[in-house]
């Protein structure tokens, strides 16, 4: 039988050691330029097609994006997507993934503004018909920010954060990701992921939108 030995150590962090995660679906960040950010915003109304039949939110709204905005947040947001689209594909290849050969295009399904308030909510679920999906944050409730710090005192906060969930619980292995939005947030994953969204108490409006999209490669 062997000993138990309970060692204690001092950490050092030191630039000789890398810690990398190879396995699993890849998430991309980026912020949104203010102007798309305001662009969306004011482009937003009630009068533009209803979307929600398609949509499994119990939330006030998913209006659907008309053209100009489809073309403004591709437009914007394009590369980032197009970036994602190379890094995930080709991080299992060896060596250099030369790029510049091709040639990529975005192909957008849909687009869509989801107008979420106090207590409505997201529930489990992927997106369907495309390869990518994403999520960028418009508007958030003011005071928010107080219902948060309250939140936090909980072992679990959770009031209007956007869950990722993939795979079992293990040691050493997470199979969710809790985000809390800010403005300007945009966030790229497999359209096969699943995620949700809690909801929130404060009174007031919590805006995001979402496209679905494939990226389409060809030779240049």
């Amino acid at each position: 039988m062997y000993a138990e030995f309970i060692v204690s150590a001092i950490f050092t962090p030191s630039a000789d050691k890398e810690f990398f995660t190879p396995f699993g679906p890849m998430l991309g960040y980026v912020r949104m330029p203010p102007n798309l950010v305001e662009y969306l915003n004011a482009s937003m109304s009630e009068q533009l097609e209803d979307h929600s039949a398609s949509l499994v939110g119990k939330v006030r709204q998913e209006l659907l994006f008309p053209k100009p905005l489809v073309d403004a947040a591709a437009g914007a947001l394009g590369n980032a997507l197009i970036e994602y689209h190379i890094r995930a594909s080709h991080r299992g290849t060896f060596g250099e993934y030369d790029h510049t050969a091709k040639r990529y295009e975005l192909n957008i399904m849909a687009g869509w503004f989801v107008r979420q308030f106090e207590n409505e909510y997201n529930p489990l679920h992927i997106h369907t018909g495309c390869a990518l999906s994403c999520v960028g944050y418009l508007r958030l409730p003011e005071g928010i920010d107080d219902e948060w710090a309250e939140d936090d005192k909980d072992h679990h906060p959770t009031h209007g954060h956007l869950q990722f969930a993939h795979g079992t619980d293990s040691h050493y292995s997470v199979s969710n990701f809790m985000i809390r939005p800010r403005v300007g947030d945009f966030y790229i994953f497999p359209s096969y992921m699943f995620h949700s969204v809690y909801p929130f108490k404060t009174p007031g409006e919590r805006r995001s939108f979402s496209m679905n999209l494939s990226v389409v490669e060809s030779d240049a």
